[in-house]
């Protein structure tokens, strides 16, 4: 059984309220007036709305949730009755079949859910339920076969609207041609539904996809003319689904995929002898086959679209041999640890001649993952990745290395069960900034200059020196997170044990002791690293208060670190 998916759910989404538009005919047939179980009655005249002649042969139906439809048509005088209505809220819908008229549901309304429903109870008898049916617009055209442009009789033509609801229907004659009267103004998409399944089903114009057939505007009172169709003859795609284990037919579905997208897909079931048939337009196509507690897999032996091997079809050919083994699933289990605190997500993956096949997150409070894969060998990697804005995300592939290209492989057997593919991932921590002083003293008036590495690169840093601080520059580090700049002490900087503190925003990031003497004074010589020296100057703040504050710097300094991200590529 083959059916085309893109076509059939514009079909499908629409039929409920077609077979509203023609009356119910559907239920009607089993609950005509004579059947009915209620004693509800509805009755009205029916006549054309330009000149108000009455109509014969309109059919009237009434019916709705939770009652069942039933009909009539007018007679020669444009009347009708419908008897024997169940209580309940009704709608009234009027068919002019055959006619440039359109329909209408009660009172002039061209959809069923903007129609007025006529509520009847026992007994009740509800009479002036009246139509005028105006004209609509009209599509015609000719139906012919693609290959030998001979005409085709009894397709199909049904016109969808916006929301994929059939609103008329028509059937091609001998010669070809169709004539699709009554429709309401709007913008259609043609369906050409063939007779033959040798022949491919289309919309206009040689489109295979609802959502891309070329849209038709229609005019009250006006005939769109020449809307033609040719049907093209289907190619197949063919072939038989068995079981790995035992070599058993199996009941599989079958999704043959257009590469170029001119439709969803189509789908098939596979017979009892385990093989199937599919009808597709001339193209190039990807098969993919599943089958209930078994590994899926695209032709051919392929566990992903892009390993597929495509399948090309011309029109009227058959591939055959588009076959599949399908095998039990194979498990994959094991534990991801991070020692870099807890990370936001892990994602574990599978990936089989440079193509990812298949991803699964773990647990992110264990770290435990379980992946499904069809037999093959496997690469796999573990990645984790953090939103406290300091830890990098790290990755490692299996087993304990940092590219695939040293990665142990991991090859499966149908239904293998693998257990303890574990993974450690260690965050890449770089060095805490630190700074180096061209002196370790210097006079006030004077200049210092600052170097320093393990900054994140192009940041912006501030320099001050402490405890009363004054703010003497800004230095950005390079992309290898090295900053050098000289700055000036200022001639009013109070002599003696100062702190140089370097800031990220309102971060403490480094520090460095420095001795400023009295200007006019000599100072001692030397290099300084980062660090502090002894007691403070007094500059304006009682020392033991300014000696608590620079404690608590040195203390914000040490535990403040600056991370890079380290990437392992594929």
């Amino acid at each position: 059984m083959t059916r085309r998916r893109g076509m059939m759910r514009a079909m499908l989404g629409g039929m409920a309220a077609f077979a509203l538009a023609l009356g119910g005919a559907t239920t009607a047939a089993a609950a005509g007036p004579e059947d009915a179980a209620g004693s509800g009655f509805i009755s009205g005249v029916v006549t054309r709305e330009d000149d108000g002649t009455p109509l014969e042969g309109v059919t009237v139906s009434a019916g709705g949730e939770g009652a069942a439809w039933v009909s009539t048509q007018t007679d020669e005088t444009g009347a009708y009755s419908l008897t024997g209505l169940a209580p309940g809220s009704h709608l009234v819908s009027f068919t002019p079949e055959g006619t440039d008229l359109k329909s209408e549901y009660w009172e002039n309304a061209e959809r069923w859910d903007s129609a007025t429903p006529i509520v009847i109870g026992d007994g009740t008898v509800v009479a002036g339920i009246d139509a005028a049916l105006s004209v609509g617009g009209t599509i015609t055209g000719v139906v012919t076969r693609e290959d030998d442009s001979s005409p085709l009789e009894n397709v199909s033509v049904s016109a969808l609207d916006a929301h994929n609801e059939i609103v008329g229907m028509a059937r091609t004659d001998a010669t070809g041609g169709y004539h699709l009267g009554g429709l309401p103004d709007g913008s259609y998409r043609l369906r050409f539904g063939s007779p033959d399944p040798e022949l491919l089903s289309e919309f206009w114009e040689n489109q295979y996809r609802g959502d891309s057939g070329t849209v038709i505007a229609v005019v009250s009172g006006q005939t769109t003319a020449g809307v033609d169709a040719a049907l093209a003859a289907a190619g197949y795609i063919s072939g038989t689904v068995t079981s790995g284990a035992d070599g058993q037919p199996l009941f599989s579905s079958v999704l043959v995929y257009d590469v170029d997208e001119r439709f969803d897909f189509e789908f098939s079931y596979t017979e009892v002898d385990g093989g199937y048939r599919v009808a597709v337009p001339a193209g190039t196509y990807k098969v993919l086959f599943r089958s209930s507690g078994l590994a899926e897999e695209w032709w051919n032996d392929a566990p992903v679209w892009d390993a597929a091997t495509a399948v090309t079809v011309s029109a009227g050919d058959e591939v055959e041999g588009v076959d599949a083994v399908l095998d039990e699933i194979a498990t994959v289990t094991g534990t991801v640890t991070v020692d870099a605190g807890a990370a936001s997500e892990i994602l574990v993956e599978a990936w089989s001649d440079g193509i990812q096949v298949a991803n699964k997150y773990a647990d992110p409070a264990t770290g435990a993952y379980s992946m499904l894969l069809q037999k093959g060998t496997y690469i796999l990697k573990a990645t984790a990745t953090f939103t406290d804005g300091a830890t990098a995300t790290i990755s490692q592939f299996f087993d304990g290395v940092e590219t695939a290209a040293e990665a142990t492989p991991l090859s499966l057997s149908p239904g293998d069960i693998v257990q303890g593919i574990d993974f450690l991932l260690t965050a890449d921590t770089e060095p805490e900034p630190a700074l180096v002083l061209s002196s370790g003293a210097v006079q006030a008036g004077g200049d210092i200059t600052v170097s320093g590495t393990g900054f994140a690169p192009g940041a912006e840093i501030t320099f001050e020196l402490h405890s009363d601080p004054i703010v003497l520059g800004t230095l950005t580090a390079d992309a290898g997170g090295v900053l050098k700049g000289s700055f000036t002490i200022p001639a009013s900087a109070p002599a003696g044990a100062h702190t140089l503190v370097a800031f990220s925003g309102v971060t403490v990031v480094a520090t460095a002791a420095l001795n400023v003497t009295a200007a006019g004074s000599a100072g001692s010589g030397g290099a300084t690293t980062g660090g502090t020296g002894g007691a403070l100057a007094n500059t304006g703040s009682d020392a033991p208060v300014a000696a608590a504050a620079t404690a608590l710097l040195l203390l914000l300094a040490g535990l403040t670190l600056v991370r890079r991200r380290r990437r392992v590529q594929v």
